[in-house]
């Protein structure tokens, strides 16, 4: 089969080409690993061998954006702006190598990254699962309030990432998200939804001003970090950054679907804590207000994300069952942000 994102023959051939064009000397290729997780991007483990300053055999990953995934169609470009953005700052990224949204290397839009070492602590897990060991839980939710804060100070203006962000200001933010995602769900229903429909008309008629302009990472939860001994060695899955209010990440990481049946934001820390920790190492006070308005933009987001898995799998575009599982939850969702809104003060 001539397509690399069938055989992966194909694509080691193509990995072992590209890289040897970028490093200007030949590499081998090991034999790929790919990670079945996630619901968009394909992921691999990439083994070379010949990478002039690196170890013998150095790892990368390589994350591929198929035509057919959630989110489709993909940019790399998002991802790597933001990774190279936050290099040699205080947030734990891996280094982004190379990127490309041709699909004739590789069948679709492409990112080499380095290998972080670590384990993801899960947000959803079985009823009757013990709670996270107490000292554990707070060195890991310290560390998690404190990589988010450190990503909300980078000035980002000076970095790539800047190329993101023409016309955006601290009036304009949530607007600009807003409308971002009410076109996405334009792009994804398969029949009208009005509850969406007014929840957007609430949304863009009740905008907060941003406190700053931020880098956002738009998916910031238990689930999408890695974690070895005890320390947070990477903040991964950066597909959905995006420059915006940093309240929307603090709205996202407190959803009760991230809270694993405990009373703990996203697993780790105590509201009251969460908000104090960060507003200390953030430089600025959080504003509830604006918590509660993106916590019910967040809910509206997640339904689109399952609205956008339901086409997905309607279409025959993904077969996995994952994808229906989701599409049953729109309604939910959405009750749930009808909920959120009407308690807004």
């Amino acid at each position: 089969m001539n397509d690399p994102l069938h055989n992966d023959e194909l694509l080691r051939e193509r990995i072992a080409s590209y890289l040897q064009s970028q490093v200007g000397a030949p590499v081998a290729i090991g034999t790929l690993k790919r990670f079945a997780v996630g619901f968009s991007w394909r992921t691999y483990l990439v083994p070379v061998s010949g990478l002039r300053g690196y170890p013998q055999t150095h790892e990368l990953i390589l994350r591929l954006g198929p035509d057919y995934g959630l989110f489709a169609p993909y940019s790399a470009m998002p991802e790597w702006l933001a990774m190279r953005s936050l290099e040699g700052s205080a947030v734990p990224v891996p280094k982004a190598y190379w990127a490309g949204d041709e699909a004739g290397v590789f069948g679709a839009p492409f990112l080499f990254g380095e290998r972080m070492l670590g384990d993801a602590v899960v947000p959803w897990v079985p009823a009757n699962t013990p709670p996270l060991d107490e000292t554990y839980r707070r060195s890991l939710g310290a560390q998690f309030i404190d990589a988010l804060a450190a990503l909300h100070r980078v000035d980002w203006r000076d970095k790539p990432i800047a190329a993101m962000g023409e016309g955006i200001d601290t009036a304009n933010a949530a607007l600009r998200t807003v409308a971002d995602w009410e076109a996405r769900i334009a792009r994804w229903a398969m029949r009208p939804y009005p509850a969406a429909d007014w929840a957007v008309r609430w949304l863009k008629d009740n905008c907060p001003t941003a406190p700053r302009v931020s880098i956002v990472h738009g998916d910031y939860r238990t689930g999408n970090f890695l974690e070895r001994d005890g320390h947070i060695t990477a903040i991964l899955d950066w597909e959905l950054v995006h420059l915006g209010d940093p309240h929307e990440d603090l709205g996202w990481a407190s959803l009760p679907m991230y809270m694993g049946g405990s009373k703990f934001i996203s697993r780790l820390c105590e509201p009251e804590w969460f908000y104090e920790r960060y507003s200390e190492k953030v430089g600025f006070e959080v504003s509830m207000a604006s918590v509660r308005y993106y916590r019910a933009f967040s809910l509206l987001k997640l339904a689109a994300t399952h609205m956008a898995a339901a086409r997905c799998f309607e279409e025959g575009r993904f077969n996995d069952m994952r994808m229906p599982a989701m599409g049953s939850q729109i309604g939910t969702c959405l009750r749930q942000l009808e909920k959120t809104i009407e308690a807004q003060p």
